[in-house]
């Protein structure tokens, strides 16, 4: 049996690294996206005690070129990937809009949205040599105004928007290309902006990575959809 090339990103911590730890039971070599290489390292040593082979990538996916160099990298190596998923993402407060700090704004651009738009551009190519390939973007998809979370909110609404168009115009591919929302996991990303939350209400990771390993798989067919969780 053929097992999937896959890359996470966020893989340091939380989604991500659960995430790239089960994916480890169905891919002969994974890629670990983060920035915190003594946690990545970690996630490494999990991932090769399942018998697979595991890259560390420690790089800041917010700065130009890095994800086209990677890819670029791993075409020369396999040509193709199977499974992308992205799990990295910022917000560092909730404030009303009129209090928004704009740096802190360009930042979550950059990191929640932008750069995920240079994966799909990036990955595409190997992703279409793929005869699976699986997209699945981790996101958020609350009301519409719901208040305080406009300096988070309209972007990832932005990041859903862009997913779904891919995934309409990639309907004739390979490519299966989803969004998976989760309403709220017990994270250090979420006790930035809840602290004191009761975490027993929380998702916990492990929940979430093995819904991404359902969207993952070469048997879900559907495409362009969000999955709310």
């Amino acid at each position: 049996m053929n097992k999937a090339v896959s890359l996470v990103t966020g893989a340091s911590s939380g989604i991500g690294a659960e995430t790239a730890i089960q994916l480890s039971n169905v891919s002969s070599h994974i890629y670990i996206i983060g920035r915190n290489i003594k946690n990545l390292e970690i996630v490494n040593d999990k991932i090769v005690n399942n018998e697979c082979e595991c890259t560390i990538v420690p790089l800041d996916i917010t700065e130009d070129l890095v994800l086209g160099n990677l890819a670029k990298s791993i075409a020369n190596k396999d040509n193709k990937i199977d499974i992308v998923v992205s799990c990295a993402g910022i917000i560092d407060h909730l404030s009303p809009v009129d209090s928004i700090n704009e740096e802190q704004f360009k930042a979550i651009i950059e990191t929640n949205y932008l750069s995920n738009f240079r994966l799909i551009k990036s990955f595409h190519y190997l992703l279409k040599n793929s005869k699976n390939g699986r997209l699945v973007i981790v996101s958020s998809n609350q009301d519409n105004g719901n208040q305080y979370w406009g300096v988070y909110q309209p972007i990832m609404k932005a990041l859903n928007e862009l997913l779904i168009t891919y995934a309409n115009e990639n309907k004739k591919t390979n490519i299966k290309a989803n969004i998976l929302c989760p309403k709220a996991v017990n994270t250090n990303f979420r006790d930035k902006i809840m602290p004191g939350e009761n975490k027993e209400t929380l998702l916990s990771v492990n929940e979430v990575a093995e819904k991404i390993i359902e969207l993952t798989s070469k048997d879900f067919k559907e495409t362009g959809k969000i999955i709310n969780i």
